[in-house]
């Protein structure tokens, strides 16, 4: 057993460093040791042998401390191929890297070895960390030496790959004929680069390795999953090595892969996409196969799959199709995926996956359309036009959309993937339209700019400046977000637009975004603190505030303290503006920045998963009394906001909403009336929250306000209400509750008509700041009938 080969090269080891194991024994010795190397017994579903490997390994490090050169000169030689072999080679990375050990240890003991430096140079502790680093680099600088070439080969066909090929590939064995038929693929391609052709013979043999493996049914039980993906993978081979098949095996394979592009495995789809696309162009479109015609119908139809699994298959499908099969039904394919890439109106048959797929097929059509110039079926008149237009007002306006995407399910953000992807998807329909209106990339860039953005939006250009400022509104809003790999994305993306060397991209304010985003690849965007700052300055442009501005409020008023002190703090220093600027530019940044918010609250109605951080946005700017000292602004800003609160808390059963609203009730009944009497109502009325917690927390507010502000009432009857305030348990009975609360309703002189009054002050451009008056209309109504019965009872 196992248990005996380790114990005894443990024993032969420490007999050899103790001088017990005689020279004259080692001829015997090294053929067992030489064996041990190579142990590895397979177990049900596993195999045993790792630590005989590695016990084996010690004895060789042992025989090169423990004999002289003389003795180890022929042994030397018999074990350092087997110790390559297993340093390279061996599935683990412990094994590997204790057969490099030893062979160094007998190279640099026993003297002067062929070639040893170089290989332990190459073949050290880091270099064999990686599996793959070994197999595709460290192996093949070993190989050029003579003597390892063999032994490698050797290792590779009988004990990695199983030799011969071909019968393999229907091995009970599941190992056997997963690596066999991926091993015939490679080498077939491997042979096809070399410029070598194979017999016909040896060709009828390759084509009918598939057709066999599904006659045997080696897809079903268990290794189905893995051989699916290694078909794939031979019927790319092939197909890049244009493999002459028959009639029958083509339809059988493309059969194939499109059972594969079903398959709900990611990973056995990206792989059945990645060979449709040469065997398509190769047996299909080369060989004018009369099925060409169906296959984009067909991909289409699945578009609408009930199965998510099929839908994204599909997406990428049509994604990889070679344009000869794109171009009689390009509009419907384009179309087709632009609804594909919106969130499903049904909950049920929502996937986010095939939504992510739809836009990186999407944008892939877009590209393989435009890309085949020389065809005349669109690039002719009239069509050529209609194209690019369809790509200008649809699929920008799809992608633009996807970046809206903020689905969450139990892993998570899965909408992530959908903006990601959106974002990738936007930098290339951006160079297309850039590439199709023939703007070169400048040889002076000074005077480009100075035409940007009038010249853009003159000319009837397919990317106008409202494209260009809805594109980095768009991108920039992402690199303000919360997720770290996003934020890096879209900088980066931002960056190669800025920067492109083949195609120049109109921009508005070009030259500040250059300030913000240099040409430097190394930068670590994913940072906060770094990334913040720099992205907080483009505030100052309408063109950009409002889009980054909902961007930002989700980083403040997020959950990870990090990334919210990192951006409130890059926030603050903006409004603040340092000292080189004067008090005019910083309050006209404040002035920017609460008509922004304002917009952000009035655009995202009842939308939490924004309203929430904004509000907590708002809470922080109002504890460094940002907002507060605007004189005329500050009551505009208030009202816009009392405005929001009276919709957003209305029936809300939202912990964090709640304290984020009475804790901005606290900081706005501080300010002049009329605003904060009206805040103040709002506060008494929490006093009666259903949630005792709520109600604890609006007491503490108004105790707040009424110690801060002696304004409020007059001097007898705050000391009154402080008393009130704080004898009274507010998280105990209902009744006495708001038996207290009316009390101070008395104090306060406030009616129930107040509680409802809405402010109809209008921001300085004149426009009215919507409000909340018919949707409190019937909670009005309510509140005064609740307060007649309570004084009637009294």
């Amino acid at each position: 057993g196992d248990g005996s080969w380790h114990g005894g090269c443990l024993a032969l080891a420490e007999l050899a460093r103790r001088g017990l194991l005689l020279p004259s024994s080692l001829p015997k010795v090294v053929p067992v040791i030489v064996k041990a190397l190579h142990y590895d017994i397979r177990r049900g579903s596993h195999s045993v042998g790792s630590h005989v490997r590695d016990a084996a390994a010690y004895v060789c490090w042992a025989f090169g401390r423990a004999y002289c050169h003389t003795d180890m000169r022929n042994i030397l030689e018999q074990i350092a191929p087997h110790l390559l072999t297993v340093a390279c080679y061996d599935r683990e990375v412990n094994c590997r890297r204790a057969a490099a050990a030893a062979f160094q240890e007998n190279v640099g003991r026993q003297g002067n070895y062929p070639h040893g430096i170089d290989i332990v140079n190459t073949a050290d502790y880091f270099s064999l960390s990686s599996r793959v680093y070994s197999y595709l680099h460290v192996a093949v600088f070993i190989a050029q030496y003579e003597g390892y070439l063999y032994p490698f080969v050797d290792e590779l066909l009988y004990n990695k790959i199983c030799h011969w090929l071909t019968p393999f590939t229907l091995s009970t064995d599941l190992c056997t004929r997963h690596g066999a038929t991926l091993a015939a693929g490679e080498v077939v391609l491997a042979l096809c680069k070399y410029d070598y052709a194979l017999p016909a013979d040896k060709q009828k043999i390759v084509a009918g390795i598939v057709p066999g493996i599904e006659k045997a049914r080696l897809y079903r039980g268990k290794g189905g999953e893995i051989m699916r993906s290694a078909v794939s993978r031979f019927i790319e081979c092939i197909s890049l090595s244009f493999v002459s098949l028959p009639e029958k095996t083509k339809r059988s394979l493309l059969d194939t892969l499109n059972e594969n592009l079903r398959h709900p495995n990611s990973q056995i789809q990206n792989a059945a996409v990645k060979a449709l696309k040469p065997f398509v162009q190769t047996y299909m479109v080369a060989a004018d196969s009369g099925v060409v015609g169906g296959i984009s119908l067909k991909y289409m139809e699945q578009l609408t799959d009930p199965n998510p699994a099929i839908r994204r298959g599909s997406a990428l499908a049509l994604g990889v199709l070679p344009y000869e099969l794109l171009a009689n039904s390009w509009r419907d394919v384009l179309l087709k995926l632009c609804s594909c890439c919106l969130i499903e109106e049904n909950p049920e048959d929502r996937d986010t996956e095939a939504r992510v797929n739809a836009v990186r097929g999407l944008v892939s059509v877009c590209e393989t359309l435009t890309q085949s110039q020389e065809n005349s079926l669109i690039h002719s008149g009239e069509d050529e036009i209609s194209l690019f237009h369809l790509i200008k007002n649809e699929v920008m306006t799809s992608l633009f959309k996807a970046l809206d995407d903020y689905s969450v399910d139990n892993r998570g953000d899965v909408g992530s993937w959908v903006r990601e992807a959106a974002v990738d998807g936007l930098e290339i329909c951006t160079y297309i339209l850039c590439k199709r209106d023939f703007v070169p990339s400048p040889e002076k860039p000074q005077e480009v700019k100075s035409e940007l953005p009038g010249n853009v939006t003159a000319e009837k250009t397919l990317f106008d400046a409202n494209l260009a400022t809805n594109l980095v509104a768009g991108i920039v809003k992402q690199a303000v977000e919360k997720m770290d790999k996003l934020r890096e994305a879209a900088a980066k993306v931002l960056r190669r637009i800025l920067y492109n060397k083949t195609i120049f991209v109109p921009i508005p304010h070009r030259e500040k975004l250059e300030e913000i985003v240099p040409n430097e690849a190394d930068l670590n965007w994913g940072v906060p603190a770094f990334s913040y700052p720099r992205f907080v300055h483009l505030l100052r442009f309408s063109c950009y505030s409002r889009v980054l501005l909902s961007g930002l409020v989700i980083s403040i008023g997020g959950l990870q303290e990090s990334l919210r002190k990192a951006s409130i703090s890059a926030l603050l220093e903006y409004l603040q503006a340092g000292e080189t600027e004067d008090l005019d530019a910083r309050s006209s940044r404040e002035y920017m920045l609460y008509n922004d918010i304002l917009w952000v609250l009035q655009h995202y109605r009842r939308c939490d998963r924004v309203i929430v951080p904004t509000l907590k946005t708002i809470e922080s700017l109002f504890s460094k009394r940002i907002f507060l000292n605007m004189e005329v602004h500050t009551p505009i800003f208030c009202a816009g906001v009392l405005d929001s609160l009276a919709v957003e808390l209305k029936a809300t059963k939202d912990f964090s909403k709640l304290y984020a609203g009475i804790a901005i009730l606290g900081y706005i009944a501080s300010v002049s009336d009329p605003i904060s009497t009206r805040a103040f109502s709002y506060l008494l009325n929490f006093l009666g929250h259903r949630f005792p917690k709520i109600r604890k927390a609006s007491a503490e507010q108004v105790y707040l306000v009424l110690l801060q502000n002696g304004n409020i009432l007059e001097e007898d009857k705050t000391e009154k209400a402080l008393e009130i305030i704080g004898e009274t348990c507010w998280e105990g009975d209902m009744n006495v509750v708001k038996h207290q609360r009316l009390e101070l309703y008395n104090l306060a002189g406030v009616g129930v008509g107040v509680l409802n009054n809405t402010s109809k002050i209008t921001n300085d451009d004149g426009e009215k700041w919507p409000t909340a008056t018919d949707e409190h209309a019937s909670y009005s109504s309510l509140v005064g009938s609740w307060m007649l019965l309570l004084k009637l009872a009294t």
